[in-house]
């Protein structure tokens, strides 16, 4: 029942065809974090705690609702190009609520007056060959700075002893001892050292250093500020050390923000997908978070779609090359003077080419029903379990049977029960499309095409954008019979089952960001496609079978 098939007044629209510009949709209060350690130094003095802090730490983030991009005993390739990704993950419009924190545990080192964080494989004789060696903070800074985010958080816990002194003896940096004092913070931005401009760290003697330890205790505090918190870690480290490290931080912020707010509870985490809650999913190796489903033993669903990053690790990891051409639509004015729209083929139209601009948070498009199988095999492989996308049965125990549409029995919807085709779908649209809007009315949910994964309400059984943001695969053959009798009646396009070459379609499932009929909209209805259609609407989630 996709609208091409039933309403071709107003069938979508990509307007990247048409010369239109898109922005990514922005998660207001998003939350993401980089976190590196590395530890496992080739050409200087293994330590031994950043990666045991940096994997506490991604975690403790992970709890507090961040969307982490994670790294242990990083290469200078592998740091920048964590950095490039978190960086290119952030709101690009300015969104106050947004949080960035990037964390690194490691060896570091200061250069005339400026600070460098040190990749496992630095091979550095001299210090001027320090710049092209390590990651500059300044390229963090920067990378924060380029982005929305209300709030950016740097934390370093890398004031070792500079582990290449010796062979830079005679330079003036070969007495230098941990990181210099920064220039003055921009705007927005909190800086945070594991001990005071100028002294060294402690390793530790436990699993995590005298600094991380405190962060760990501290930050998840709730209804502590964020400042207080690090207050705390201070001057616990400090008493812990007999004084001998004492963590500095500078901030330029001023907004309030808490980790946890008061009265909230921290959310868990399990590592054990047999033992995962509504409250506390089970997480794997992409980040995803898995739930049970209600009346489905045996089965987690993710909790959200599956986002470009994750598309992109199958994709590297494969070198899987996508062929064929990608279903678009462009804008076409009738003789009568009606903006339409239309769908067509587009050759360089892809997963990574949608038409319109996504971050790696956004849900993956364009990828048709074979290559979400294929993505499952992959990642089935890769983790040893067993991944598929979920059967028509699946999906309806996830979104439910209590109420008509995924946000309750209201129509048009509530504002921001999900992404649909609103206000800001056809903000730069020619022509007047008001009569398009979901439900008719001036419903707005702040995205103008995709929107990140989770920017809207979880349903009752905790999962997010099972309506709207796109079309989700089902591994069920399509029949008429899933479909309810008003809804065939409604549209005859559902009586269809096999296509022109008497092949069966593929069931989805959800509606898209360009749904705005009630029937496509209802929690029970289920559209099709040939297997090997790509659409800039479709997509998928998967489910993990439990041993």
């Amino acid at each position: 029942m996709r609208q091409r098939f039933w309403h071709p007044v107003l069938l979508r629209s990509l307007l990247a065809v048409a010369g239109f510009c898109f922005s990514p949709a922005v998660q207001s209060g998003g939350r993401d974090a980089l976190v590196i350690g590395n530890d496992a130094y080739e050409h200087a003095r293994p330590l031994a705690n950043p990666c045991n802090d940096a994997t506490a730490m991604a975690k403790l983030l992970r709890n507090l609702g961040f969307t982490v991009t994670f790294r242990t005993d990083a290469d200078l390739k592998s740091m920048k190009g964590a950095l490039r990704e978190f960086v290119d993950g952030l709101p690009r419009e300015r969104d106050p609520d947004a949080v960035a924190l990037v964390y690194f545990a490691g060896h570091g080192v200061q250069i005339d007056g400026k600070n460098y964080l040190i990749p496992v494989d630095a091979e550095m004789a001299r210090d001027y060959e320090v710049p092209d060696e390590t990651l500059s903070m300044d390229s963090i800074m920067g990378g924060l700075e380029s982005a929305g985010a209300g709030l950016n958080l740097l934390v370093l816990d890398c004031c070792r002893n500079n582990p290449f002194s010796r062979s830079w003896r005679g330079s003036r940096s070969a007495s230098s001892t941990g990181l210099a004092m920064p220039a003055a913070a921009p705007q927005g931005m909190f800086i945070a050292f594991s001990t005071s401009p100028g002294d060294v760290a402690d390793d530790g003697e436990g699993n995590n250093s005298p600094y991380t330890e405190a962060l760990l205790k501290h930050l998840p505090e709730p209804g502590r500020a964020f400042e207080e918190a690090f207050k705390r870690v201070g001057g616990e480290v400090a008493t812990k050390t007999s004084g001998l490290q004492e963590p500095w931080f500078n901030s330029k912020f001023y907004g309030s923000f808490q980790f946890v707010p008061e009265g909230a509870t921290l959310p868990g985490v399990t590592d054990d997908p047999n033992e995962a809650t509504k409250d506390s999913p089970w997480e794997n190796t992409l980040g995803l978070e898995f739930l049970p489903l209600p009346g489905k033993p045996g089965v987690l669903m993710a909790r959200t779609e599956t986002r470009v990053r994750d598309f992109q690790a199958f994709v590297n990891d494969t070198d899987y090359v996508q062929k064929g051409a990608a279903n678009v639509l462009s804008i076409e004015k009738r003789p009568d003077g009606v903006f339409t729209t239309k769908w067509i083929e587009k050759a360089d139209a892809g997963w990574d080419n949608p038409g319109f601009e996504q971050s790696i948070h956004h849900p993956v498009v364009c990828v048709n029903w074979h290559e979400a199988k294929a993505f499952c095999e992959w990642l089935s492989k890769k983790e040893g379990k067993t991944y598929r996308l979920p059967t028509d049965s699946e999906w309806s125990a996830a979104v439910g049977s209590a109420t008509k549409f995924p946000w309750g029995n209201a129509w048009p919807p509530p504002a921001r029960s999900g992404n649909y085709w609103d206000l800001k779908a056809v903000s730069n649209l020619p022509g007047d499309w008001s009569k398009s809007i979901v439900g008719g009315v001036p419903y707005n949910d702040g995205a103008e095409r995709t929107a990140r994964v989770g920017s809207y309400p979880a349903n009752v059984n905790g999962f997010h954008d099972l309506g709207g943001n796109v079309w989700e695969w089902l591994s069920d053959d399509y029949s008429p019979t899933m479909n309810t009798p008003d809804a065939l009646r409604a549209n005859d396009m559902l009586l269809k089952e096999r296509d022109d070459n008497g092949l069966p379609f593929k069931s989805m499932r959800g509606g898209a960001w360009d749904s705005f009929e009630s029937l496509e909209l209802r929690s029970d209805l289920r559209d099709f496609d040939a297997p090997d259609r790509r659409d800039d609407d479709y997509g998928f989630r998967i489910v993990l079978e439990l041993d």
